[in-house]
């Protein structure tokens, strides 16, 4: 079972990006894109999705239906005109993801919800937190040690100054968690290390 995730904006671009970071952190979900929230729902039972994430401007056109969803919905700040128009907007939905910074600022704001959310895949079906289970690779304790600080933007030298080990040993030991985590992303070793509790999102660097 695959939680189903509804991207809802006219901004074709912003979609694109937002699909590749979500699928990212969500790599068990599907991802839906709409242009607009009539569009979703003429198309699917929109009931079935596990979240909206919908721009601002389609937030405010259809604001009955994202008020009776409020859990399901996060809504994205594209534009400085209508984040000002939603800031006066009622019943405003937490949380929200500003799109206008940077694409690691982004990632953060990503994480963070997630983690308000969904700690640990705490809210997900069952069936997901038994994939999530069965995909976690055994990562010693040193490895996890060596991984927060990746996590947290340190290089070879500075992670063997940290932990008073030699360069060569923190090589392997980054070698064999890219290995058991199947990823050669340094995003995706943070993305992991945030999602398992190692750091918080904001230590991301």
């Amino acid at each position: 079972m695959q939680p189903l995730i509804a991207l809802i904006g006219k901004n074709s671009l912003m979609m694109h990006g937002l699909k590749a970071l979500l699928e990212e952190v969500m790599p068990f979900a599907t991802f839906h894109t709409f242009s607009s929230t009539p569009l979703m729902c003429n198309e699917h039972d929109s009931r079935l999705f596990f979240h909206y994430f919908v721009s601002a401007a389609d937030y405010i056109a259809n604001r009955d239906f994202y008020t009776k969803h409020r859990r399901k919905t996060i809504v994205l700040i594209e534009s400085e005109p209508i984040t000002d128009s939603l800031l006066l907007a009622p019943n405003l939905p937490t949380p929200s993801i500003n799109m206008l910074q940077p694409r690691e600022d982004i990632l953060r704001q990503i994480l963070h919800v997630q983690q308000i959310g969904h700690r640990h895949y705490s809210n997900y079906p069952s069936e997901i937190k038994q994939a999530a289970a069965k995909e976690e690779p055994p990562l010693t304790k040193r490895e996890k040690e060596v991984l927060t600080l990746l996590a947290k933007g340190m290089i070879n030298k500075e992670i063997a100054d940290k932990l008073h080990i030699s360069v060569n040993t923190a090589i392997t030991h980054r070698k064999h968690i890219m290995h058991k985590l199947r990823s050669q992303s340094l995003s995706k070793l943070a993305i992991y290390a945030v999602q398992h509790g190692y750091i918080l999102p904001e230590e991301i660097r």
